[in-house]
């Protein structure tokens, strides 16, 4: 019985080279979807950290 499920290593859903692999079609937009679909929302779990970012809006002494 044949598959229809991409076996796509963890790596290629990277969003920083999630493009490239569009553009050489080992993903595509409704893999994407799928897989950002099945990932768990884990909003819950997350905690806010303030660091300031300089190069975001002046320097703080």
């Amino acid at each position: 019985m044949a598959s229809n499920t991409k076996n796509i290593n963890p790596w290629e859903w990277d969003v920083r080279v999630r493009e490239r692999n569009v553009r050489r079609g080992i993903l595509d937009e409704k893999d994407i979807e799928k897989h950002l679909s099945q990932l768990p929302d884990a909003a819950d779990q997350a905690e806010s950290v303030g660091i300031a970012q300089p190069a975001l809006g002046g320097r703080e002494d």
